[in-house]
C-alpha cells in the first residue's frame, strides 16, 4: 500500500511539473480560463435547470387541472 501511493503521489508530481512546464500560457491566464470556462458550464448548468423546471411545473399543472376536471 506504501508503495502504491508513493507511485501515486510521484505521477501527480510529475503530471503537474511537466504540465506547468508545458504550459502554452501563464499561469494568470490560464486561471482565467478555466475561470471563465466554469462560469460558462454553471450558467449553462443552470439554463437548463430552471428550463426542466418550468417544463416541470407545467405538466404538473396539467395533472392538476385534468385531476379537477
Amino acid at each position: 500500500m506504501k508503495n502504491y501511493l508513493k507511485g501515486i503521489l510521484t505521477g501527480v508530481a510529475a503530471g503537474l511539473l511537466i504540465g506547468y512546464l508545458t504550459a502554452p500560457n501563464s499561469g494568470k491566464k490560464t486561471r482565467k480560463k478555466i475561470v471563465k470556462a466554469l462560469d460558462k458550464q454553471a450558467r449553462e448548468l443552470t439554463d437548463g435547470i430552471s428550463e426542466q423546471w418550468d417544463k416541470t411545473i407545467a405538466m404538473a399543472e396539467d395533472v392538476v387541472s385534468s385531476v379537477k376536471g
